[in-house]
Parts: C-alpha cells; sequence; structure tokens
C-alpha cells in the first residue's frame, strides 16, 4: 500500500491486491482518526478481488468521514468489484470516480467540509 499527502487535507492511498486489502484499510483508519480533517481518496486499479472484510473497514472509513464533514472516493474500481458494490447494495454508500484525477477533482471541487444536515442524511 502507498499512502501520499495529496495536500494538506487529501490522503491518497493506493490499494495491494487481496489479501493484504483489508489489514492496510485498518492502518488507513488509524491514520484517518489520527489526522481527522482530512478527504480520502482510494486507488482501486491493482485491486482485482474484495472480501467481506475489505468491505467492512471500507464502511468503518466512510462512517468516520462522514462524522468529520469530509468526504470518502473510491477510484479506478474495476466493472467486477464495482458489480459486488452492487449486489451487496452498497454502490449509493460511496462516491466512485474513473481515475484518480477525477477523484481528486471531484474531492477539490467541493473544497468544503459536508454541513452536518447532510451528514445525517448520507447515513
Amino acid at each position: 500500500m502507498s499512502v501520499e499527502n495529496w495536500s494538506d487535507d487529501v490522503l491518497l492511498v493506493s490499494l495491494p491486491a487481496e489479501p493484504e486489502i483489508s489489514d492496510e484499510l485498518g492502518a488507513v483508519v488509524e491514520m484517518v482518526r489520527d489526522r481527522r480533517q482530512c478527504d480520502l481518496v482510494i486507488d482501486f486499479s491493482g485491486v482485482h478481488l474484495i472480501t467481506s472484510a475489505t468491505i467492512a473497514e471500507l464502511l468503518r472509513l466512510r462512517e468516520l468521514l462522514i462524522e468529520s464533514g469530509r468526504r470518502l472516493v473510491l477510484c479506478s474500481v474495476s466493472r467486477l468489484i464495482r458489480g459486488v458494490f452492487t449486489v451487496v447494495a452498497l454502490s449509493h454508500a460511496f462516491q466512485f470516480a474513473d481515475d484518480t484525477s477525477a477523484a481528486l477533482k471531484s474531492i477539490e471541487a467541493a473544497a468544503h467540509p459536508i454541513p452536518l444536515s447532510d451528514r445525517r442524511e448520507q447515513r
């Protein structure tokens, strides 16, 4: 896994292939907790398979970021993995972008924290 401080308030994480993903995401949860105010882009370009443990960690990250008014964007997600999110009825729970550039642009376009009222609606 690689973690890049894209800016003062954006982390870019490139995930490894399974089976390490859920462990790596656990480390990302701790980074986000320590940093508190950051948006997160997770690059799935190297991922070909996800497990329920990975999905559980992504949901933990999502909740943590929503609570702090920040954003999580998943990018470069293959059609197969995107299908997994659809099958488990979670495709609406995450923001997806075609690639890293598009993900970073979407975060920059929304350069302010999510208002509290919107955070409640996202849950």
